[in-house]
């Protein structure tokens, strides 16, 4: 329950009120977490998220939701930049705000950061919070266009209150490398999620039945790969794994998602019978029980959920060692001279190239001990640092103590105040 306190701010007791924009509830990491705490925080905030339009090929995850309530749609508000568009998405945002007359408002990825904070700063929002879920810095541009989304975000983050990182090594990157945003207003809130449902008891006969499903038995070793099939997941070093793995009698490829490089990858695999791609699926617990081992092939990630959800169902991992995928690495994370990758107690960490991935694979599917103790490290890991619980908290407590220095409220007695990062 709210505390007195903060029910004396508001005339009637009505609780501070919250807007979260998000460019769209596609398949990842920040429609997760947007509809999550969309839901979780509604005990101590009245709560309304705006959400967009899904592109062609995009997974949904609106399913998270359990009612429309305080969710308002803008169907001109999409990926792509598209000048009218995002004109009239940001006309719209500026409605829904003179509308709801939040106290803070939070922004998520870049898109809906870039609209979402302007309209809250000519409207004076009191408080502008915004979470970097990765970037757009590297891997997603050329160097002119990188250029400008640089300036773009420079610029706004001196109208933000507080600017949210997933991982130290992306605070370190905008701090540091891209000088985005200075250290003071920088914090870390680690994503999280509802881990029971990977972290339970497997059913081995399901698992059993998906492997048979997709073409493979007990005697292989199934690699997984789960997300958007898109450039920035780099699907063409995924394809290159696949198609020397054929020496590799025992490795198989589940790929789980969909997107516009879909067809590319097919392509890029035709022939090979190591790899089956099943699209957009929902029963990941059950998808991931029935795999190995986790993989990804990424240019550049933020946290990877699909790494995060390896993790929690105990599976070893092997990916590109790029943003903040070495946060994921628990101790001890040493050079590994002979496979030139970084080992980790819980997986990999590799360069952008398909032998040393490949390598790491093969000796897992060698050695399964290694792999499960692996896995056990990495559930240990997952549960203990990215708990949806632990997440409601740490934003609970953030949003707190940026109302109460704009002496919009109080925090509960009780509550700590909010580590920022550095």
């Amino acid at each position: 329950m709210v505390c007195d306190s903060v029910k004396r701010c508001y005339q009637d007791g009505a609780k501070p009120k919250i807007v979260r924009i998000i460019g769209r509830l596609n398949v990842g990491g920040p429609a997760r977490q947007a509809c999550f705490l969309h839901q979780a925080l509604k005990d101590n905030f009245e709560t309304v998220l705006i959400a967009g339009h899904l592109d062609e090929q995009e997974g949904d995850m609106s399913y998270l939701l359990t009612s429309d309530e305080g969710v308002r749609w803008i169907p001109s508000m999409s990926r792509p930049v598209r000048l009218w568009s995002d004109f009239l998405a940001f006309l719209r945002v500026v409605r829904i705000l003179r509308m709801e007359r939040p106290d803070l408002v939070h922004t998520h990825a870049a898109k809906a950061g870039t609209l979402g904070r302007v309209a809250a700063a000519l409207l004076r929002v009191p408080v502008r919070v915004h979470t970097y879920h990765g970037h757009v810095f590297h891997g997603y541009f050329g160097p002119s266009q990188t250029r400008i989304w640089l300036a773009i975000e420079r610029i706004l983050n001196k109208i933000t209150s507080r600017t949210v990182v997933i991982s130290e090594s992306q605070a370190e990157e905008l701090v540091e490398k891209y000088k985005v945003v200075s250290r003071r207003k920088v914090c870390t809130i680690c994503n999280g999620y509802d881990l029971s449902r990977f972290a339970g008891r497997v059913d081995v006969r399901k698992a059993r039945e998906l492997r048979a499903e997709f073409g493979f038995d007990d005697s292989h070793f199934v690699a997984m790969w789960a997300g958007r099939l898109v450039s920035i997941k780099n699907v063409k070093l995924l394809a290159q794994i696949v198609r020397q793995a054929r020496r590799s009698p025992k490795l198989r490829f589940l790929v789980v998602g969909d997107g516009m490089d879909r067809n590319q990858l097919e392509t890029l695999t035709a022939g090979c019978s190591n790899i089956h791609i099943t699209g957009w699926r929902k029963d990941m617990p059950e998808l991931w029980a029935a795999a190995d081992v986790g993989l990804l092939t990424s240019l550049n990630e933020g946290t990877p959920t699909s790494l995060i959800e390896a993790m929690a169902s105990g599976k070893a991992f092997v990916a590109t060692n790029v943003g903040g995928v070495i946060d994921l690495a628990t101790p001890p994370a040493e050079m590994d001279h002979c496979f030139r990758v970084i080992r980790a107690g819980n997986g990999f960490l590799t360069p952008l190239e398909p032998s040393p991935m490949l390598d790491c694979l093969e000796f897992l599917a060698a050695n399964r001990d290694i792999a499960v103790t692996m896995g056990t490290a990495g559930r240990s890991f997952a549960l203990a640092h990215y708990s949806d619980s632990r997440l409601r908290t740490d934003v609970e407590t953030l949003y707190f103590d940026l109302l109460d220095s704009a002496h919009l409220a109080t925090p509960p007695v009780g509550r700590t105040s909010f580590t920022q990062s550095g």
